[in-house]
């Protein structure tokens, strides 16, 4: 079939000789004498002549795109290979690759061979900068670099005309706007446009221009001026234009304008002077950019940030005039720190740390607070669900970390109120992370700010209490976690509540309609109950690409929500019982007493309704159990639960052990929760506890775990990729400094 065929006929510009292998198998057949010479070029004992000159031979022969492709793509590696560099164009931090870029196919050129395919790839890239096949575009962006990076005199006069003609273009482009021809498509019935297509090549435009300025380097300046139309074309590229693609290569091509500038000191005062058109740029299109909806835009402008604080850090501190930036980038720097695009998340750790240190920047968010707050608040009610899941999280960090500081708690003091309201709006997102993370936050700005959060404490105890019995389990644990916060600020007004919220709601896993495992396997895997159904989101139970409500879109604009389970409530209280005795138990509390009169009935109230079997969720309620176990266990104290609770849970344990009906994962929970037990009050005395069949069952659990592999895997893979994925790009003069500051040593 074609689909088939695809892959077999597919380009392939991995390596130049992936590139000459693609050119045979191509359909429709290129033109004979082309394949042959690509078979000759592919021999393994060629002369540098021939090779070079069927290169040239694929520029000029251009009626086919993919010959004119290759061409562009091999003269390319060689002019790269000739100046030994390995950086033509860069948008952005990139997996490194696993394959040799080395050219594999013929040795380095000599300087009048180079200045040869030089002069070719220029006439053909003027000639190209508005092919209408995209890969051709985005080949001669990545040529223009090869050939500027030579910095060959020879070339000044044909680089200038080629600079010109990028620049010319751009403008054009920009002017003509979106291809009219493709109006009509997008009001017809065949197919709705994209705000991605049409745009011609205004993109890869943006990529030429970044690829050169980034080989001319310092010399830049010396030869081209920064005008300002090309800068408020940049501008409204990177801010204004529909095209996301568009908005990542203009904030690409600044990044290189800001690299020139640290790298000349002649002309350091584009980014040190507060009034530099390029600087005033720079804030600009940031501002609009840290923030936008893609995450591909997002990480340009994350990887501009950088550029501008490392040029800026390598001058003297005085000279930086970095005040009146603070405002725009901090609160900025510090949501992208949570954003759900992991590449986003730890490329802004990175930055922050480079900035500021290890566990540094309290002060300057401190003394930044009204800007940060204000655009918190703001990102609370964004379209954007991830966004919004975000600035939960930054507002929850502003909480633990400035509401705890006895220096800046002050300064949060007078935004308490709003932050509070943000959240409690996002309390009630139908994006169940989003509620998440709004009920973390609620707990820990009534831990930080108890008299400023008290009149909303009717409304959030109501919220949390209703988050206990959520379909998610991670919002049910959460609202536990927030509930234990609360108590310690509010401890006389719920710990009444929430003993008697245990007490109505631990039983309620006995009334979980009754359903055995096959009749569960057989609903979930019903395709008629599965078919023309309601597509949905993840991360919500929104129905998916409907807009709806306050005019958000996407994961957030419905109600739409399953039933909760009975099961589920009971499932929240096991989470909420570790918080009441960590709270009511620490040391640090002498607010709060929990005696065993009011702990013991709840406590084997829980044991015993987590022994129903009547649904398959049992095994997780008890997988919960055996987890929270420990913690409850630590809490109370190794003679205190030695003494009056151990005894009531080994039945319980033992028998999901010997379970061959009982899911793995409880088996599991409950032979983890034998091991920490017996390790709290010695594994002797637990072992002495159990019946004699018991203790041979309980032997040969923990052999086995003994037999596991302990800790992860020495080469194994980081939910966050492979180590090194987003190498530093740390200036040699700050590395030391930075170093010595992220290891706490004075810099």
């Amino acid at each position: 079939s074609l689909l088939g065929e695809q892959p077999k006929t597919r380009m392939d510009f991995s390596t130049p000789r992936r590139a000459l292998e693609s050119i045979p198998r191509r359909k429709p057949s290129l033109p004979p004498e082309l394949i042959e010479m690509a078979e000759t070029m592919l021999l393994d004992k060629k002369l540098e002549d021939d090779y070079v000159q069927g290169c040239l031979t694929f520029l000029e022969k251009s009626e086919r795109w993919e010959i004119l492709a290759v061409g562009v793509y091999l003269c390319t590696d060689l002019l790269k290979n000739y100046a030994q560099s390995s950086l033509i164009y860069v948008d952005g931090p990139r997996v490194p690759t696993t394959i040799d870029g080395k050219n594999d196919v013929v040795s380095p050129l000599s300087h009048d061979l180079a200045i040869c395919i030089s002069r070719a790839l220029l006439q053909t890239s003027a000639k190209n900068l508005e092919h209408k096949e995209p890969r051709v575009r985005t080949l001669v962006a990545k040529a223009v670099g090869a050939v500027i990076a030579l910095k060959e005199e020879a070339l000044q006069e044909a680089t200038e005309e080629l600079y010109n003609s990028i620049l010319g273009s751009l403008h054009t482009h920009l002017e003509a706007g979106r291809d009219s021809s493709l109006e009509s498509y997008s009001k017809s019935s065949t197919g709705a446009l994209d705000d991605t297509t049409g745009w011609r090549a205004l993109e890869t435009n943006w990529q030429g221009l970044a690829a050169f300025i980034a080989a001319a380097g310092d010399s830049y300046f010396e030869h081209y001026s920064l005008s300002e139309k090309l800068l408020e074309a940049c501008e409204y590229s990177c801010i204004t234009h529909v095209n996301r693609h568009v908005r990542a290569a203009g904030i690409a091509t600044i990044e290189q304008w800001i690299k020139c500038c640290s790298a000349n000191e002649a002309h350091s005062n584009l980014i040190l002077e507060p009034e530099s058109p390029l600087r005033r740029t720079v804030i600009k299109v940031l501002k609009v950019s840290l923030a936008d909806n893609w995450s591909q835009v997002r990480m340009a402008a994350s990887v501009l940030c950088r550029a501008l604080w490392q040029s800026l850090l390598q001058f003297p501190y005085e000279d930086r005039k970095v005040e009146s930036l603070y405002p725009t980038l901090i609160p900025r720097m510090c949501l992208n720190r949570f954003y759900l695009a992991q590449g986003v998340k730890l490329y802004s750790h990175e930055t922050w740390m480079i900035l500021f240190g290890q566990g540094g920047g309290l002060e300057a968010v401190a003394s930044n607070a009204g800007a940060v707050c204000r655009y918190y608040v703001k990102m609370c009610d964004a379209d954007n669900h991830a966004v919004r899941e975000a600035a939960c999280q930054a507002v929850a960090e502003l909480a633990q970390k400035l509401g705890s500081h006895p220096e800046f708690a002050d300064s949060l003091q007078n935004y308490v109120t709003a932050l509070l309201q943000a959240l409690l709006m996002c309390f009630h997102d139908e994006s169940w992370p989003v509620r998440d993370e709004a009920c973390l936050a609620c707990g820990r700005f009534c831990r930080a700010y108890p008299e400023e959060c008290r009149s909303e404490l009717p409304i959030l105890r109501e919220r949390w209490l209703e988050q206990l019995t959520d379909q998610i389990w991670s919002v049910r644990e959460d609202a536990a976690v927030a509930l234990g916060d609360a108590m310690v600020a509010y401890p006389n007004e719920l710990q009444p509540v929430m003993l008697k919220f245990m007490k109505d709601k631990i039983p309620a896993a006995r009334n979980q309609p009754a359903m055995t495992k096959e009749e569960y396997l057989k609903h979930a895997n019903d395709i008629d109950a599965h078919t023309e159904q309601q597509l949905y989101s993840c991360g919500s139970l929104a129905p998916k690409l409907r807009k709806g409500g306050a005019g958000r879109i996407g994961c957030s604009s419905c109600g739409i929500t399953r039933p909760k389970a009975p099961w589920e409530a009971t499932d929240g209280c096991i989470y909420l019982m570790r918080e009441i005795v960590q709270v009511c138990c620490d040391d640090q509390s002498n607010q709060l007493e929990l005696t065993d009169d009011a702990l013991l009935p709840l406590f084997e109230e829980m044991l015993d309704v987590c022994r129903v079997k009547h649904f398959p969720q049992a095994d997780d309620l008890r997988a919960t159990l055996f987890r929270q176990l420990p913690a409850i266990a630590r809490a109370l104290g190794k003679q205190r639960f030695k003494r009056n609770y151990l005894h009531f849970i080994l039945d319980i344990i033992i028998d999901t052990l010997d379970s061959g009906t009982a899911s793995a994962l409880s088996k599991h929970a409950a032979g983890q929760c034998c091991e920490e037990l017996g390790t709290l009050v010695g594994a002797g005395i637990f072992r002495g506890r159990l019946e004699d069949y018991q203790q041979e069952i309980y032997d040969r659990v923990m052999q086995e775990r003994k037999n596991m592999p302990k800790g992860p895997v020495s080469d194994g893979m980081s939910p966050f990729g492979p180590k090194g994925l987003i190498p530093s790009t740390l200036h040699p003069a700050l590395h030391s400094a930075v170093t010595q500051s992220v290891e706490g040593t004075p810099s």
